[in-house]
């Protein structure tokens, strides 16, 4: 048999008030009809749900209010999803990204709300690290897209896409044609990279994921960060130290080699807590693409 929601609200405001007559003032209805709807409903179940004088339940009701309670639980979230994804389709979500997402990873999520979830509107920010980490911080963005990023203690974040270092050198580096390297092949060449001031969480992951190795590298600081003008520099020789998802989005003239050490550069979705009902379906969509490309174990 199929219990009503009502009916299972009714059975926990008795139990919580009581007595019917509390009950059903709680209720906003008089104690006679909940007194027979109960008493019904104990005749569909086969038991008794309440000792009566005084009222108080009996160990069916006990399983029966402690059921109801979960099964209310979820419903109500239900609800309170599907009017989030409702409200989603008035609302915009302001979303940061990193620059290592900019060429891959936002380029195909914004595709695929285009084409799946058109109601969610993004109002999307690139910039480097800390200017997002205020951001975010200050309530000028909902949600950011990126690795390394540091998060806020008003902010919450989980895993978006499981990735690894890489080494991206010019076109007419003695490495360049390799399936492979491995770091210990770049020893005594020099390490373009930005300034640390620009995104220090992630500049000192990608250095101790380095060091972690055993090896060291002088570094060069690049006075134009950013893969837009990384071939003028790499020109030279050096190499720079890359998530491998931005392998094929390199300008012309670099190449990515995989790395034969596993380094992690995972990426990251954070977002304000609570998050608006926007940025929700924004953090549930996206979580859904990143399964459908693989890019995350199926749960």
């Amino acid at each position: 048999m199929a219990v009503e929601l009502r009916l299972m609200r009714y059975v926990i405001a008795i139990s919580e008030a009581g007595s019917f007559e509390a009950a059903a003032a709680r209720l906003h209805m008089t104690q006679p009809p909940l007194s027979r709807q109960i008493r019904e409903l104990e005749r569909e179940l086969g038991v008794e749900l309440f000792h009566r004088r005084p009222t108080r339940l009996t160990s069916a009701g006990e399983v029966f209010v402690a059921s109801a309670k979960e099964i209310l639980a979820a419903t109500d979230q239900l609800v309170r999803d599907v009017r989030a994804e409702g409200d989603a389709h008035y609302d915009t979500v302001r979303v940061g990204y990193t620059l290592t997402t900019a060429f891959s990873e936002m380029p195909a999520l914004v595709a695929f709300l285009r084409d799946h979830h058109a109601g969610i509107v993004v109002d999307a920010h690139e910039a480097w690290d800390t200017e997002l980490t205020a951001a975010l911080d200050e309530g000028r963005l909902d949600v950011v897209i990126g690795r390394f990023v540091s998060v806020p203690r008003s902010c919450r974040t989980r895993g978006l896409r499981r990735d690894r270092f890489a080494i991206v050198v010019g076109a007419g580096h003695p490495l360049a044609g390799e399936d492979s390297v491995s770091l210990t092949d770049l020893r005594g060449q020099t390490l373009r990279f930005f300034p640390r001031s620009f995104a220090p969480r992630y500049h000192d992951a990608a250095l101790a994921a380095l060091h972690s190795t055993g090896e060291t590298f002088d570094i060069w600081e690049n006075p134009l960060p950013g893969l837009r003008n990384l071939n003028v520099h790499l020109r030279d020789g050096g190499f720079m130290f890359l998530p491998r998802s931005l392998g094929d989005h390199l300008p012309k003239g670099l190449v990515c080699l995989p790395l034969q050490q596993a380094l992690p550069a995972d990426l990251d979705i954070l977002w304000r807590q609570p998050p608006s009902p926007a940025a929700r379906a924004f953090i549930r969509a996206a979580v859904e693409f990143a399964r459908a490309e693989g890019w995350l174990p199926q749960d």
